[in-house]
């Protein structure tokens, strides 16, 4: 039966689903598995149901959310990696991102999920049950700020990401005691700023991914890879 025009006038459009998020990541260089998008989507709405009583984004209408933390995160699949990431540390997660989507797109690995905010990690925690994940997978950490990130976890990663932390000059430091010989640090920035080609403790650009984010939080993104050598 068809819809009265004056409902017609106040439908909501469809929300995002796995088809069309694979669809989107393949829009910016992305290839992810459709079983990936599902597992992501399911998390991000846990996310913003936890959101409702724990900040953990700015971002509340779902499909914006989508776009900025979700797409913006499968970059990751972009490419740049001889080897699948085992050990990721997501250093100040926030809410999840890009952790999450890092186990999604490489489904070996283990993730630690490190905040200051043991409130934002008991969140994520929740939210990662009521999607379904194996809590086997993941780590929560609460970073000390007296001690450092550092503290107990030296050259055990061979993938540290952070996203909307702070500049590659200020994350390096933080990042390097953490580092196995070959890992890499990956750094998310706007498309205009400058990039770094070389950070303290000899970390240099490996790889980078330029990628524009659609309407309705269209921007341009750059995800880079530093590394030893």
């Amino acid at each position: 039966m068809a819809l009265p025009s004056s409902a017609r006038a106040y439908a909501l459009p469809p929300l995002t689903d796995a088809i069309e998020l694979q669809a989107l990541a393949a829009g910016i260089g992305a290839d992810v598995t459709l079983d990936a998008c599902e597992r992501l989507l399911a998390y991000l709405d846990a996310m913003l149901a936890e959101n409702e009583h724990v900040n953990l984004t700015a971002v509340r209408e779902r499909e914006a959310a989508v776009r900025f933390h979700a797409l913006d995160s499968l970059s990751v699949a972009c490419g740049g990696f001889d080897d699948e990431p085992r050990e990721v540390l997501d250093l100040g997660t926030g809410n999840g991102f890009p952790g999450v989507a890092i186990a999604c797109v490489f489904p070996r690995a283990r993730v630690v999920l490190m905040d200051r905010t043991l409130k934002k990690l008991k969140a994520i925690e929740r939210a990662l049950a009521a999607s379904g994940f194996d809590a086997a997978r993941f780590e929560s950490m609460q970073m000390d700020a007296g001690e450092g990130p550092a503290h107990g976890l030296g050259k055990r990663f061979d993938l540290i990401a952070t996203r909307a932390v702070g500049p590659p000059t200020a994350i390096a430091p933080l990042a390097k005691p953490m580092m196995a010989r070959d890992a890499r640090l990956l750094c998310w920035i706007n498309g205009d700023a400058e990039v770094t080609v070389q950070l303290k403790g000899a970390l240099k650009r490996q790889y980078e991914v330029e990628y524009r984010l659609p309407e309705p939080d269209e921007r341009l993104r750059r995800l880079v890879h530093y590394g030893r050598g």
